[in-house]
């Protein structure tokens, strides 16, 4: 009986080929595990980076509320969020291309505002962080018909004064003295300097008084920032107005201490 001998390359081929195979495995893993990490770390930095920018900003929103609250002398802190991403860049820049303030119950020199909102643009902070000036900012807010009925019956003294919409950006004026039953009255509502809202209607007959012109006026003189009226609409719950100020200074407390249109 015959017996092959082995074939003496036979071995060494089938053992070269799979080292072959199993090298070039291994220096591939080893070659994506170190990209692999530098991304896992590169989005766990991104991700800390990002977080960190937001906390800053929250302080940040929340300081300035506080300041302005003190420097407004409000009842309450308003709403103060401030726009763009990073706000660190910005922080750094002492820059804010764009922010928002809203103020909740200010009370304009007895005329009572639910809700007032400002657009601020271009907000430059002093290199201290104590002071900031704004390029232009813009107001808007709704003086509410119950409120100014309210602010209008204590300058009337003795008629109770029911304040609603008249159509054609007019007011009607319902009036009753000493809880007679009254009139109602077309009452025109125009803007005066000093952020003054006059309201101002013919002639009419109420009882007890008898013949009587309705002409008042209600300053919103504690409006902040140091802005004035521009324009007023009225609106069935209401008269809207819009404030301008250019060049404002945060610390201004009305209009007549700064700000022009």
């Amino acid at each position: 009986m015959s017996v092959t001998a082995p074939d003496p390359y036979s071995y060494s081929d089938r053992h070269h080929h799979s080292e072959g195979d199993v090298e070039p495995t291994l220096v591939m893993r080893r070659k994506r595990h170190p990209v692999r990490w530098i991304l896992i770390v590169l989005i766990v930095l991104a991700g800390l980076l990002v977080a960190a920018d937001r906390v800053a900003l929250h302080f940040a929103q929340d300081e300035l509320a506080t300041k302005i609250a003190q420097q407004q002398k409000l009842s309450q802190k308003p709403t103060v969020k401030i726009d763009g991403f990073p706000f660190l860049t910005q922080a750094v820049s002492r820059n804010f291309g764009h922010a928002t303030i809203d103020i909740h119950g200010l009370d304009a020199q007895g005329v009572p505002i639910s809700d007032l909102h400002a657009d601020l643009t271009g907000v430059h902070v002093s290199s201290g962080y104590d002071s900031a000036t704004v390029d232009t900012l813009t107001a808007t807010a709704e003086l509410d018909f119950a409120d100014l009925s309210k602010a209008v019956t204590q300058k009337v003294g003795l008629a109770q004064v029911v304040l609603s919409d008249g159509g054609n950006n007019q007011v009607k004026a319902g009036i009753s003295v000493a809880g007679l039953i009254g009139g109602s009255v077309q009452v025109h509502v125009s803007l005066l300097p000093n952020n003054q809202i006059e309201l101002k209607s013919d002639s009419f007959q109420v009882p007890v008084v008898g013949s009587k012109n309705f002409d008042y006026t209600l300053s919103l003189a504690g409006l902040p920032f140091g802005v004035n009226l521009t324009t007023l609409t009225v609106t069935s719950d209401g008269i809207d107005i819009v404030a301008v100020g250019h060049g404002v200074s945060l610390s201004q407390t009305s209009a007549q201490t700064g700000g022009t249109q």
